[in-house]
């Protein structure tokens, strides 16, 4: 029995081809810790339907969707800014970018290109362009979320995904608000011995005779 035959998706992956898409999940994700690289660095995760594949669930078809995480950078040659530029069909100067609402890209469309990863199994969007001019912008059922670290909200964030949710309640800002509001009091080990050893005594005196 190999563990790798056993840890195989579920949902059978995306094929590999060029798919009109469409932005449906603009997520700030906080502050996440890599295991990779042994540091804390702010994600942002985009989600985006593709309308014209679908996958059964719960009994009812629902759009394919693929989603990309990227670190908050805005330098020249981040992932992010390459990204947003390519989608956007522009460069952006260092203030431009730096300037620029991500949120304003929620439900807008793109061209996506995705490739499968080396064994097959997951697929992962490879390039993203903006829409061919005159084509017809995709729609779908997909109620458009967002998601902004700074401005939490306990109503908005019951409505993300679970598992959209589940990766925020990794940041360390998820953390820190969700603290225990009370200090807990805890005795120091050798504090406690004592207590420990007297309640022994009281309840089998002959102990405390052989002290």
């Amino acid at each position: 029995m190999k563990i790798k035959d056993k840890a195989k998706p579920l949902t059978p992956p995306v094929p590999a081809g060029m798919y009109f898409a469409v932005c449906v999940g603009i997520y700030d994700l906080g502050n996440q810790y890599s295991e990779r690289y042994k540091n804390y660095s702010r994600k942002l995760l985009l989600s985006y339907d593709i309308p014209s594949m679908t996958i059964e669930v719960d009994g009812k078809q629902e759009p394919r969707q693929l989603s990309q995480e990227f670190t908050f950078s805005g330098k020249s040659n981040s992932k992010l800014r390459e990204f947003v530029s390519s989608w956007a069909g522009m460069q952006f100067s260092d203030e431009a970018f730096g300037d620029f609402d991500i949120l304003a890209m929620l439900g807008r469309p793109a061209t996506i290109n995705v490739l499968l990863n080396e064994t097959g199994e997951y697929s992962n969007i490879n390039t993203i362009m903006p829409m061919m001019a005159g084509m017809p912008a995709p729609q779908t059922p997909t109620p458009l979320r967002r998601w902004d670290m700074d401005a939490w909200d306990d109503k908005a964030f019951e409505d993300l995904p679970e598992w959209v949710q589940g990766k925020i309640q990794k940041s360390t800002e998820y953390q820190k608000l969700h603290a225990p509001a009370t200090e807990v009091t805890v005795t120091p080990p050798e504090a406690a011995q004592p207590a420990l050893a007297g309640q022994m005594f009281g309840q089998y005196p002959q102990l405390a005779q052989m002290q």
